[in-house]
């Protein structure tokens, strides 16, 4: 099977000093881009260099709570530079993710989630399945009632390590 190459999107791929040749866009450790300072990028867009060489191109997979750990480093510094604060977050890239594959799946924990790791964790059966359609309904919940990180929620993934941000000076 061949599927071709993810690419950015046109209308910033061609921005002198904002893109990689790909087009996707180049981020500091701050989300912020080196050549423009006040853009800040999150999530597919971002460039992300290759784990490792290998004969054919891979890119870095991209979870979404590492997408979310990307935001909450973004909006912390969007933050800091409205208010002239020195202090910055970075993203952690840590992943969580249930990859349901119809009557099973695969859960997997990844710390961070470019290597070199501090946990890796992978776990495949049924319930992986089942947890992925609370999930996607406590996910709903959360939503509607506009809390994307309830106290509760970040406790227990800090108890075990998982984190979105890390600060900086």
């Amino acid at each position: 099977m061949f599927i071709p190459p993810f690419a950015g999107v046109d209308a910033v791929a061609g921005t002198p000093g904002l893109c990689n040749p790909k087009g996707f866009v180049t981020v500091d450790p701050y989300q912020a881009n080196p050549t423009h300072r006040n853009v800040y990028a999150v999530g597919v867009c971002v460039a992300i260099p290759p784990v490792e060489q290998t004969p054919i191109p891979t890119g870095a997979p991209k979870t979404g709570y590492m997408i979310e750990s990307m935001v909450s480093a973004a909006v912390h510094n969007i933050k800091a530079d409205i208010e002239n604060d020195p202090k910055r977050g970075t993203a952690t890239w840590n992943a969580i993710c249930l990859a349901d594959m119809g009557d099973t799946g695969v859960a997997f924990v990844a710390l961070p989630q470019i290597p070199p790791r501090d946990v890796t964790w992978a776990k495949k059966g049924k319930w992986v399945h089942l947890a992925k359609a609370a999930l996607e309904k406590y996910f709903l919940y959360k939503m509607k009632r506009g809390v994307s990180e309830p106290f509760y929620e970040r406790a227990v993934l800090r108890s075990l390590g998982i984190t979105k941000l890390t600060r900086q000076a």
